[in-house]
């Protein structure tokens, strides 16, 4: 018999009802049931699975090897720490916490704990950005726009925490150098928190990193665009697209018309994608890791970076407002 990982679900909003439904379909995995703090919301997930509705986490825990965390981010922390107690596996969506200090009480709970923990940055998983992957080499400038229309859900925290902080692990991912310098902006329109931001990094190997966010955009993006010597990447990640431009043999032709021989040696390649439920290539890899021992694609290590990155783009963004705050 192949061997399978038992699963529940905590939290059964948008996002919850997603995993739980692709996790009926995964075939390494068993949906034991879900839980959520609105017992109506969870019954009724659960009655259209055919799976149990747990009364509270402690029932779920016990019934479980494996839980998905897709509650409010302010819930993440607490709900990681009691299934890592109980020596559970976890795949917790992003953000990792709603503080750095949370962050560092999972990972230490998770060293203790010794089991798998993987983060839920699905583009990762996009078939445009993995087709990327075969192309990068050494990254001079990335352009990346996030943008959605407002939506109630999500707003618990800033659009960086939100949105913007899916780029900033995909950035951190492709770079892999320390930054040396943030610049970020940003305003809040309708929530409590920045519901734009643009943020400008600076890394120490020289290569840009500009990204835009707003969830106050009628028509959706999922966008990035990548420069290195001798290529230029686009990147759609709601289709998902790849078009690739690089210049053939990796040098441009000796003497003549520069631009004339670059125009004749431009090779554009405009990869074939199969597409893919991302989420659900996520729960396979969270599975072969439990079962097979894979490594992480993303880490709770990965999942960390990119929430101390996002905390600095906030941080920056505060200190501007209250520098224009105070000369007003």
């Amino acid at each position: 018999m192949t061997p399978t990982v038992t699963v529940a679900v905590v939290g059964c909003g948008y996002l919850g009802s997603i995993h739980a439904r692709l996790w009926k379909q995964c075939e390494r995995a068993t949906l034991v049931g879900v839980y959520d703090i609105v017992a109506e919301r969870a019954q009724k997930l659960a009655a259209e699975l055919e799976v149990a509705a747990f009364g509270s986490l402690a029932e779920t825990l016990d019934a479980c090897e494996a839980i998905t965390i897709a509650t409010t981010t302010s819930e993440h922390a607490n709900v990681a720490c009691a299934a890592l107690a109980q020596g559970k596996h976890v795949l917790l969506e992003k953000p990792v916490a709603a503080t750095l200090d949370e962050a560092e009480r999972i990972e230490a709970l998770a060293a203790k704990a010794g089991t798998i923990i993987h983060v839920g940055h699905v583009e990762r998983y996009n078939p445009a950005f993995r087709a990327a992957l075969a192309y990068v080499s050494r990254p001079l400038f990335i352009e990346a726009h996030r943008l959605s229309p407002f939506r109630e859900r999500g707003t618990d925290i800033s659009v960086i925490g939100d949105l913007m902080v899916h780029d900033l692990d995909l950035v951190l991912a492709l770079v892999r150098e320390p930054i040396i310098r943030i610049e970020a902006h940003g305003v809040s329109v309708v929530s409590n928190s920045v519901d734009i931001a643009n943020a400008r990094l600076e890394f120490a190997g020289g290569c840009i990193a500009n990204l835009t966010a707003s969830r106050l955009t009628p028509k959706p993006m999922r966008k990035l665009r990548l420069f290195q010597p001798m290529a230029y990447m686009s990147l759609d990640f709601s289709v998902p697209d790849l078009e690739v431009y690089r210049i053939r043999n990796g040098h441009a032709a000796a003497g003549g018309d520069v631009s004339r021989d670059l125009a004749s040696m431009i090779i554009h390649e405009h990869s074939s994608i199969e597409p893919s439920n991302a989420i659900a290539d996520e729960h396979r890899a969270f599975v072969a890791s439990i079962l097979d021992g894979t490594p992480a694609v993303v880490s709770l290590h990965d999942g960390i970076a990119a929430l101390r990155l996002a905390i600095a783009i906030e941080h920056d963004i505060k200190q501007r407002m209250e520098q224009r705050a105070f000369h007003q």
